[in-house]
């Protein structure tokens, strides 16, 4: 019979995580990109919102709208449901920036920034169409984020 051992737990980094249950403050659903992600990290913590669930899908607000593939948008629905389930969640918000590879970059606008706001606000819509179809009581947030900050887009 073979001999039990204990295995030894090597860290290669250590610091304390909090185990506490909480409550998200937002679902938040944002770019990969991560040249926008200190100001919205900024901005969400402006807001007060101490624990959010992220989710980082290239093109943000893109997979409700527009997705690459019919399973993007089940996916992130999915993980809202369990969003709010686990962290009793009452509110998504969700991100699209300028120059965004998954849309085509900023020259799929003709360089032009009305177009490109214009564009996404109305990716933003049909989101929040998609989001509040499957969950009605959601509040659903929408914001476009370029080189000077955060617009709101609803």
């Amino acid at each position: 019979m073979a001999k039990k051992t204990k295995t030894k737990r090597a860290y290669v980094y250590k610091e304390k995580s909090p185990l506490e249950h909480y409550r998200a403050g937002a679902f938040i659903v944002r770019c990969l990109d991560s040249r926008f992600w200190r100001v919205a990290k900024h901005f969400i913590k402006s807001l007060g919102i101490k624990h959010p669930d992220p989710a980082f899908p290239a093109g943000g607000a893109k997979v409700f709208a527009s997705p690459f593939d019919e399973y993007e948008t089940e996916h992130y629905l999915g993980q809202i449901a369990k969003s709010i389930k686990l962290h009793h969640t009452k509110k998504v918000m969700l991100f699209s920036h300028h120059d965004c590879g998954a849309y085509g970059g900023f020259a799929k606008f003709k360089n032009d920034p009305e177009k490109e706001l214009d564009f996404h606000r109305a990716e933003h819509i049909i989101a929040e169409e998609v989001i509040k179809d499957k969950f009605p009581n959601l509040e659903v947030e929408t914001y476009f984020i370029d080189e000077k900050g955060i617009i709101r887009t609803n």
